[in-house]
């Protein structure tokens, strides 16, 4: 019968061959030989003597800047690398690196540097992405509160202002920071020994007038401070957007959306098939067919928005393995040879970093959760990555074909076929037909001349689900003719090729090698087999565990390890570090001569003693049984210094046992501390004395959105007056004429809120949600609630942050829809007389507090973004070593009698030995009040709890953050915006630990400086 595929092969390959491209060093374009490309990929050249070896970009994105712990981002890269990733992507952050104008810095948690270090030992490459804008789900894309008060409004760039254009005060604004963070990547880029091999100029950005230009002039700067390495853009979808101006084009994709909706069936998904993956490889052709095709950010979760309901546990489940799947598989069909997954470890929206529409987890359901654990979605990533790392003959591939006509269930499964033009090595990728369908499909693939399986039974795919079969690949000097397996890896040990492969328990598979002559089988599987001095394939029925197969002949030695999937999942594949510059990466310096499974995680490996000894280093969750695939030559194992009894099996594996954690943390009860409390609402005092406070007198503004109502002093926007995030406070004094209400119009943001005292009587209070960023309110005075003389009415808010570039938040009387530099303040003020008697007096004066110092903030190991404007954060409530011993002991589950703002202190020891990894949260009850509750742990902002919208309740803190081995500073401000009960206390707090590993990225420093001297102004 004539197979489906001869009927296309013909035209096919006429129309879908490349032409003949060749590496091409661009150093015409002033940059560097050592990072070229052609329409199939990139390849580098990591030695001055070595030549450019062909790249597959396998990627996670990483934040350092959301784990203000920088002796732990070594644990995020040890993770990466374990994973099998070979680079990582990180976002710089303009608003953190330059929070006032003039003022640089790279110290501290600032200084990335450690992460650049910790990528080149590990044998990670790096993209260095630092914006000036970034998006991130952080304030403002990262751009700093200063920028957003720059003026100009042009009406070709309505979203933005004269923001991210080439508007001259834009252009100056961030000439500081990108020629900073240029002279830092030029540093570390591939010519100067460093791991960076691409910059990313501006983020997800459009084509438009002063837009395209200034990208231009962006890379100008960047090619003048040094950097020689390509530059990049990632356009936000299939826009055409920036194509010219860098040397290298992606796509951004989120198929399933990047808002977190919590269901499992992948609507939209489904919905966008048509026009997202079907059409990838066909936008790139038409686009950029000379460069290789590159998604610079590509779904690796999703973020969840306040009041959801959803929780990231949920989101993780949704864009969970089966996703990883059956997207990156078609990533690969697509011919896609660089990815970076946005992202691989998310962390933590600490301080005020969050832009209104998240909460203080970043999450996202990435690979390795906010506490730096592990997951089943790590898991496959890892199962593909070491894939992709040990199949050099997917980095160059042409597509043949994308039918059904492939298989025999054309109804139910698609194909795409990709083929290497110089080996002829095949993959099929197959998937659901509707990737929607949650239904098991069976069906023989037409694999060219076979029909696959050959010996009996049929493929299968599980609803949701890819499979890849490979035909004549080359496994170091073995042929495999075809693997209908899914490939882990592969090496050479002892000159016998080995090959490691996976399926489901009970999945049939088949597996064929070329040899040349008869072989004998040795095998514990119960297998139908044909061997012929040609040919050898064994067919079987995948069972539980690990089964080796052995082929063996004069001139032939394979050994095939077998193992179900949950098995294959604690496999592991270190690199030992050769010689020379990029000794630690694979292809240029590093070898993986073992194959380690059982394990949690395991970190690195070396050979020591002449090869005699593997010295591996890892994590341990419990006991766990042992088997390393290595050469005879190894001897003995250690396991984090210590040696391992270990026995060779029949078939040359070590095995041993690993006894896992034996410590039982002493975790306090925070329930039964001693805890005290102090008012923090000292403003609504008839005292009070607030000459010190920034007069708020401007009559003047650069913002867009006009005052509603009063004056004459323009409050709109709080950062005119150089505070830019948490809390802020409004005093507005009048003298006394009869006043019986006042009308105003506050903005902070989607779900801020805003609460009211006139002198020291509680007005009310006022919330955003998701879609209300500015509310109106009229506020009655109670009856003897003024005074004679001076009056003063008290306006406490919380700025949640500025929007992201491109979000359509509100609406101008005119009509012009902004974002970024929309208000955060007071937009209408106006003392109304009884029956609306507009004669009375309106106010003499308004003052404003934000952060202590604004942008001359104190703490420079903490930063610009940990504090808001609480009296209680001003002066130092929340640090080490504050005197609280005049404090009354309350706790908070007491509560307070009436709404305002409390806080309360306690501290607590902790004893967890070296050695260990106890990822600890702080645990709020899923209650409901009408309250706002910020964590602070030794000084450092951690959490904010918003009790009537969640979904967030348990707080993940690190060690560097905790002291693990010394003693704890815990503050908690409790704003109080009803008089229920329940608004008035926070019924419980728990220090819980959600997992106990031994081993550990090792010692972490701890940097809690206690607080300054601060006035109580």
């Amino acid at each position: 019968m004539l197979l489906p595929w001869l009927l296309l092969l013909p035209a096919v390959l006429a129309l879908r061959l490349p032409s003949a491209r060749v590496l091409s060093p661009r150093t015409d374009d002033g940059y560097t030989s050592q990072i070229s490309w052609d329409g199939y990929s990139f390849s580098i050249q990591a030695g001055s003597q070595d030549a450019p070896q062909r790249v597959f970009i396998q990627s996670g994105e990483v934040h350092t800047w959301r784990l203000p712990v920088p002796g732990l981002w070594k644990d995020i890269v040890q993770k990466a690398k374990a994973a099998g990733l070979n680079c990582i992507s990180i976002y710089f952050h303009w608003a953190l690196t330059n929070p006032k104008k003039g003022v640089i810095d790279f110290t501290g948690i600032n200084d990335i540097q450690p992460l650049f270090d910790y990528a080149k030992d590990a044998g990670l490459w790096v993209i260095a992405r630092p914006g000036p804008y970034i998006n991130a789900e952080t304030s403002g894309g990262g751009i700093p509160g200063w920028v957003t008060t720059l003026p100009g409004d042009p009406e070709w760039n309505a979203y933005n202002g004269e923001l991210r254009s080439n508007d001259t005060y834009f252009h100056d604004a961030w000439q500081d920071y990108i020629r900073a963070s240029a002279q830092l990547i030029a540093k570390n880029q591939i010519t100067e020994g460093g791991p960076i091999i691409l910059a990313q100029v501006e983020n997800e950005y459009y084509n438009g007038p002063g837009q395209n230009e200034y990208v231009l002039e962006l890379q100008d700067v960047y090619r003048e401070e040094g950097i020689l390495i390509p530059t990049m853009v990632n356009d936000p979808g299939m826009y055409k957007n920036i194509v010219n101006e860098t040397n290298i084009y992606g796509i951004d994709a989120y198929p399933n959306g990047w808002t977190c909706v919590g269901d499992p069936s992948w609507p939209a998904a489904a919905a966008g098939w048509a026009k997202g993956p079907a059409a990838w490889r066909t936008y790139h052709e038409d686009v950029m067919p000379d460069t290789p095709f590159m998604f610079p950010e590509f779904q690796g979760g999703q973020y969840d928005k306040w009041g959801s309901g959803i929780g990231y546990a949920k989101c993780r489940e949704v864009i969970g393995p089966e996703y990883e799947r059956v997207l990156y598989h078609q990533l690969w069909a697509s011919g896609v040879t660089a990815e970076n997954f946005y992202m691989f470890y998310g962390g933590t929206n600490w301080g005020q970093l969050a832009y209104p529409a998240t909460y203080t987890s970043y999450d996202v359901g990435a690979a390795v959760t906010e506490s730096r654990q592990l997951t089943d979605k790590y898991s496959e990533l890892k199962l593909q990555s070491l894939f992709l790392r040990s199949t050099p003959d997917l980095y160059k591939t042409y597509f043949v074909t994308n039918d059904t006509a492939l298989t025999t269930n054309p109804e139910g499964v698609f194909a795409t076929w990709l083929k290497n033009p110089d080996t002829g090595a095949s993959f099929f990728i197959t998937r659901q037909a509707n990737v929607t369908w949650t239904d098991l499909q069976s069906y023989k693939l037409y694999a060219e001349d076979l029909t696959l399986p050959q010996l009996g039974g049929e493929l299968t795919l599980n609803g949701q689900d890819s499979r890849i079969v490979v035909k004549d690949l080359i496994i170091g000097g073995a042929a495999l003719s075809y693997s209908t397996a899914h490939i882990l890896t592969s090496t050479v040990i002892d000159e016998t090729d080995v090959l490691v492969v996976y399926a489901d328990v009970g999945e049939t598979v088949e597996l064929a090698f070329a040899t040349t002559e008869t072989v004998s089988l040795d095998t514990e599987l119960d297998a139908t087999t044909k061997i012929t001095s040609s040919a050898s394939i064994i067919n079987f029925q995948t069972p539980s565990g690990i089964t080796p197969v052995r082929l063996t002949g004069d001139r032939t030695s394979i050994l095939v390890v077998v193992a179900d999937y949950e098995h294959a999942k604690t496999f592991w594949q270190p690199t030992v570090a050769g010689e020379g510059d990029y000794a630690s990466y694979v292809h240029f310096g590093a070898s993986t001569p073992a194959l380690v499974a059982g394990p949690y995680l395991v970190r690195t490996a070396a050979l020591k003693d002449d090869g005699a000894t593997l010295a591996l280093v890892g994590d341990l969750e419990s006991e766990t049984p042992l088997t390393i695939i290595a050469s005879a030559d190894v001897q003995s194992v250690t396991w984090n210094g210590e040696s391992v009894q270990s026995t060779r099996t029949g078939w040359g594996a070590l095995t041993a046992t690993l006894s896992g954690p034996s410590l039982t943390p002493q975790i306090p009860d925070l329930t039964t501390l001693t805890w005290k409390h102090a008012d923090s609402l000292p403003e609504i005092q008839a005292a009070y004395d607030d000459s010190q406070w920034t007069a708020a007198d401007h009559t003047e503004t650069t913002s867009t959105f006009p005052q509603y109502y009063g004056g004459p002093w323009k409050l709109g926007v709080a950062s005119d007056y150089g505070f830019h995030l948490g809390n802020i406070l409004w005093r507005g004094h009048f003298d006394n004429s009869g006043q019986a209400a006042v009308n105003l119009s506050i903005s902070g943001g989607f779900n801020f809120a805003a609460a009211g005292w006139v002198n020291d009587v509680f007005l009310g209070a006022t919330e955003g949600n998701g879609t209300i960023a500015t509310t109106n309110v009229s506020w009655a005075f109670p009856e003897g609630a003024l005074r004679n003389g001076d009056n003063v009415i008290t306006v406490l808010q919380d700025h949640m942050g500025f929007y992201l570039a491109g979000e359509v938040v509100c609406c101008t009387p005119g009509g012009r829809q902004r974002d970024i530099q929309s208000p955060r303040g007071i937009e209408g003020y106006y003392l109304l007389g009884s029956d609306d008697d507009s004669s009375v007096d309106q106010f003499t004066h308004w003052k404003v507090q934000g952060n202590f110092g604004g942008e001359d903030y104190p703490d420079k190991t903490r930063r610009i973004f940990n504090e808001g404007g609480l009296y209680g954060e001003r002066v130092g409530f929340h640090l080490p070593g504050y005197d609280d011993s005049e404090w009354e002991a309350r706790s908070p589950w007491e509560g307070v009698g009436q709404p305002g703002v409390s806080w309360f202190r306690t501290s607590f020891d902790l004893s967890i030995p070296e050695g260990h990894d106890l990822p600890l949260s702080f645990v709020f009850p899923n209650v409901t009040g009408n309250y706002r509750a910020q964590l602070y742990v030794n000084g450092w902002q951690m959490g904010k709890r918003v009790a009537n919208m969640g979904p967030q309740t348990a707080f993940p803190v690190h060690e560097g953050i905790l002291n693990y081995r010394g003693s704890n500073t815990l503050a908690v401000s409790l704003w109080s915006l009803g008089g229920e009960p329940e608004d008035l206390r926070i019924p419980s707090l728990a220090l819980q630990q959600t997992g106990i590993y031994e081993g550990g990225v090792g010692s972490v420093d701890v940097n809690n400086p206690k607080g300054e001297d601060r006035q109580a102004w």
